[in-house]
């Protein structure tokens, strides 16, 4: 019979045991897009603390930003579920940084739309961003940065394509 003093050093041992690097590079780039994704959380979650806000929320203003969206077709788009979206979008609207209007392509669905004060908030968010972001251009190659984005769409089209695939 296992005691909590045996969990607790095999729990110690795991975290003590080295981390094996996968040896293909189509595994080593997964683990990183994971490793970014959180380290840009949490930039994002710094730069969007000074106006009150987050990163989730600032991903959805930012999709609303040059036209109104469905909470369904945000979630899509930033592979979420809809109920998170739905979530946050609905915070937004109670703290006046967007609006719910109606869709005249579906009555059933509602289009979130930036109000004023939301497109205030984000500017001082990308102004931030952008502040941020020449800082860490600055060091990295523009050419291999150029490379890597035109390869990560090129992934992620072959990844969607083969979901799309898969469902069909």
């Amino acid at each position: 019979m296992f005691s909590i003093f045996d969990s607790t050093l095999s729990f110690c041992y795991i975290l003590t045991m080295p981390v094996k690097k996968p040896d293909d590079p189509f595994s080593a780039l997964a683990l990183n897009v994971f490793r970014l994704k959180g380290l840009f959380t949490s930039v994002g979650d710094q730069i969007t603390a000074s106006v009150g806000q987050s990163s989730a929320r600032w991903q959805v203003l930012g999709r609303i930003h040059y036209e109104p969206r469905t909470v369904a077709q945000m979630a899509r788009d930033m592979g979420n579920a809809r109920q998170s979206v739905q979530r946050i979008a609905d915070i937004l609207v109670k703290e006046g940084l967007a609006v719910y209007k109606a869709n005249p392509s579906d009555r059933r669905t509602q289009l979130l739309e930036l109000t004023p004060k939301g497109l205030e908030t984000l500017s001082n968010i990308e102004a931030s961003y952008e502040e941020w972001a020449k800082k860490v251009v600055a060091i990295v190659d523009k050419g291999q940065l150029a490379t890597t984005v035109t390869a990560l769409i090129d992934i992620g089209d072959i990844i969607e394509g083969s979901l799309k695939n898969k469902n069909n």
